[in-house]
């Protein structure tokens, strides 16, 4: 009896589920394409084609659906199929004429063929996700190796930073569209005064390690390129989203697309306002950005202008807390509320591409970013110090690229001044500053790239060169009563960075391949390196160690990487090892700055990274799939002298040895689906003697987000984090809350409990 309910059971389950399986090529070479985007609409069904063109999608239900098949570079083709039987389909693609947005993203990015470990990530995975967080906490969902941790405690709002593989956002080149996003003299990245960034963002490439060059800082841990929204693809049409939540959060936003016009003409637009209290204690964010891109779409002339300007104001709440003050008032801050700075930046990118022939194309574009603002460090309500800066960054880059029967080469350049002015005063005296002093950076880079497919191999090489100079200037040295120079400061340094890499791929078969690669890349130190820690300003404390180049010098990382690929119709396997070799490496030490804001560095003479990262992608039914991020990372610092001992064969700060991030989704209906995802991290060290009882403690914290169709036009979304209210933190420093020169412990920048945000979108 039993057994004849089991067999109904499954012939039950089984009636009406079909498969529906082909290949794709290209239309007018007939070779197949791999790694092409295949999709039913509305659905979780889908899958990539193999090496050989080849995709089946099993278990789907009888029924109507819309097929949809993309690819970079070519027209995506749409078809309307009935499933009543299992279905072969044969599809060929037809090639869409290169355009700048191509052009801009095959010089910066790499295909499967090219031996770097690297994440994909299209604009459907981060739609799914995306509720308005700060783009470093998207990367960290999608991707190995990156943690990102927050000064208020929330996503939304407010200062959002990251690590990759424990290496800090310094040392990640950053662009979009191939241009720099870092800030070029203190190398950083700040999402902060770009609210909604995701919004406007087509794709993301991260590649983990040296990588491939890319225009703009080091790729030294390695390199995120994101790309902005398509004009030649986008259909007209509009959207409003409206968001709420925890921590008083309200974020408002509306875009709209014209498609391409008759005139071949595009325009694309959004504009966000996002108000959030933090979670903290006098932790809030004011913040509105627009996005906003058009151009002339020709057949073999492109120009296109992209533009975003933000600005934010934000209270700060950067100081670690004691865990004894955080276990009685989880939000406690000890930055003064009047502690609010305020912040505008904006980017403008003029690209123009131009198809030569068949074989050969060009991209030239020029850009301007800037910024300025005011960032207060105050303990009491009055004379409260304030550094102001004003940044004016002009560069000009421009590759050409070459591909012909399985060769492919490309050249580059890129020339940039980055123009940096920090003048700081007392409030309420804003007018008559207390101190002023100029930085100038420069730069020219040329690179080459070079590969050549050869049966089952492809090899590929890569050289940039890189010359940069750093020019400071004071009119006087800034004194709190000792003895200084008098007259102006000068100082400039000079640097040149030969950067090589090489690998090579093998395609297994249809459905994998390995690659192999090394590269080795130089790094400048940057201006709050050079000062001390202390970047506001040359003062009687920094000035004499400012002009030693032995104080802080360039680093190198020499960066193997071994990986294999995997993908069928029902899994999606990326595994990777790695191992990295530094050479005076600018490492954290765990120690802050007298203004308790800097993490200071210094160069450790030998140290080393090495790891396992691995992703998968399992459809397990039709219904429910299965995604998994995975790092287990070991490192080692042959010595760390403080200045008074020494430490050897320690591990590096901030640095865990295990991550691990799974993801369940399961789609009830056309209108409902369910996403559950966690994440563990194990504990790490936050000084780095790896002294007892300044640790970063193992937390595992778990989410859970449903979606909702309500009509054809209207989606709504439920964000449910830290389901298990865990008390974790993901950042920290040994602190002195009193100022008086002794540590008094331990302190955490402490991540928001159980908390909760809704999301409506319109689509129009």
């Amino acid at each position: 009896m039993t057994s004849a309910l089991l067999m109904m059971l499954t012939t039950v389950l089984a009636f009406g589920q079909y498969t529906v399986s082909g290949k794709v090529v290209n239309s007018e070479s007939e070779d197949p394409l791999f790694g092409v985007n295949i999709r039913l609409v509305n659905t979780r069904l889908g899958t990539t084609t193999s090496v050989k063109g080849e995709f089946t999608i099993p278990s789907v239900p009888q029924g109507s659906y819309e097929l949809v098949v993309s690819y970079i570079g070519f027209e995506t083709e749409r078809q309307n199929i009935q499933i009543s039987s299992d279905q072969q389909l044969s599809i060929a693609l037809q090639p869409i004429d290169q355009t700048l947005e191509d052009v801009v993203i095959s010089a910066t990015r790499i295909d499967e063929k090219r031996p770097f470990t690297k994440t994909d990530i299209s604009a459907r995975e981060i739609e799914t996700i995306y509720s308005g967080q700060d783009p470093s906490v998207v990367l960290e969902r999608l991707s190995p190796s990156i943690l990102s941790f927050s000064d208020a405690g929330a996503d939304i709002g407010n200062y959002v930073q990251f690590r990759m593989r424990g290496i800090d956002q310094t040392r990640i080149n950053t662009t979009l569209n191939g241009v720099p996003l870092n800030d070029m003299i203190d190398q950083g990245v700040f999402f902060s005064n770009f609210s909604d960034f995701g919004n406007s963002v087509e794709s993301i490439q991260v590649q983990r390690g040296v990588g491939t060059s890319s225009n703009g800082v080091a790729s030294y841990a390695g390199s995120i390129n994101f790309e902005s929204k398509r004009l030649n693809t986008a259909e007209a049409g509009g959207q409003l989203q409206l968001l709420t939540g925890s921590f008083g959060t309200l974020r408002t936003s509306a875009e709209v697309a014209t498609g391409r016009l008759a005139n071949d003409l595009s325009f694309y637009g959004r504009f966000t306002r996002t108000t959030s209290d933090g979670f903290k204690n006098s932790s809030g964010s004011d913040s509105y950005s627009f996005f906003l891109s058009g151009g002339y779409l020709g057949e073999k002339d492109i120009l296109k202008v992209t533009a975003f300007m933000g600005k934010t104001e934000n209270d700060q709440s950067y100081l670690p807390v004691l865990l004894a003050d955080i276990r009685a008032d989880p939000k406690t801050n000890y930055n003064h509320p009047n502690d609010t700075d305020n912040f505008e930046q904006e980017l403008v990118q003029v690209q123009y591409g131009r198809i030569l022939n068949d074989n050969l194309s060009l991209n030239l574009t020029g850009y301007y970013g800037g910024s300025r603002g005011v960032f207060p460090f105050g303990l009491s309500d009055t004379n409260q110090l304030m550094f102001g800066l004003e940044n004016d960054h002009y560069g000009l880059l421009s590759d050409i690229q070459y591909e012909n029967n399985g060769f492919d080469l490309a050249a580059g350049i890129h020339a940039y001044t980055f123009d940096r002015a920090n003048i700081n005063y007392t409030s309420p005296n804003v007018s008559n500053p207390d101190y002023q002093d100029e930085s100038q950076k420069n730069e020219f880079s040329f690179f080459t790239k070079a590969s050549k497919q050869s049966g089952d191999f492809t090899f590929y090489a890569d050289v940039q060169l890189r010359s940069v100079s750093l020019a400071f200037y004071a009119g006087q040295i800034q004194s709190f009563g000792g003895s200084v120079p008098s007259g102006p400061f000068n100082h400039e340094r000079d640097w040149f960075f030969v950067n090589p890499k090489a690998g090579i791929t093998y395609s297994i078969n249809n459905a994998s391949s390995a690659y192999l690669s090394f590269g080795r890349t130089g790094r400048e130190p940057t201006r709050t390196d050079i000062f001390q820690g202390d970047g506001s300003a040359v003062n009687e404390f920094n000035y004499l160690a400012i002009q030693d180049e032995d104080q802080v010098k360039a680093e190198y990382v020499n960066n193997l990487e071994l990986g294999y690929n995997f993908s069928d119709e029902n899994y999606k396997v990326s595994a990777n090892l790695f191992y990295m070799d530094f050479e005076n490496e600018i490492s954290l030490v765990g120690a802050l700055a007298n203004n308790s804001y800097v993490a200071l560095r210094q160069n450790i003479p030998s140290s080393t990274r090495a790891g396992l990262e691995l992703q998968i992608e399992q459809n397990i039914t039709n219904k429910l799939t299965y995604n998994l991020n995975l790092t287990r990372m070991t490192t080692n610092v042959d010595l760390f002298d403080n200045g008074t001992e020494q430490f050897r064969d320690v591990n590096h700060i901030f640095s865990p040895e295990w991550i691990f991030s799974p993801a369940l989704n399961y789609v009830f209906s056309d209108y409902l689906s369910l996403n559950v995802n966690g994440r563990y991290v194990s504990e790490s060290y936050m000084e780095l003697a790896n002294l007892s009882g300044f640790e970063l403690p193992s937390y595992f914290v778990m989410n859970a987000q449903v979606d909702l169709k309500l009509t054809n036009t209207l989606n709504a979304s439920f964000f449910l984090n830290n389901i298990f209210d865990e008390l974790y933190f993901t950042d920290g420093a040994p602190v002195d809350t009193d100022f008086d020169g002794s540590i008094d412990g331990p302190g955490f920048r402490v991540q928001p409990p159980r908390n909760f945000y809704f999301m409506l979108k319109m689509n129009f």
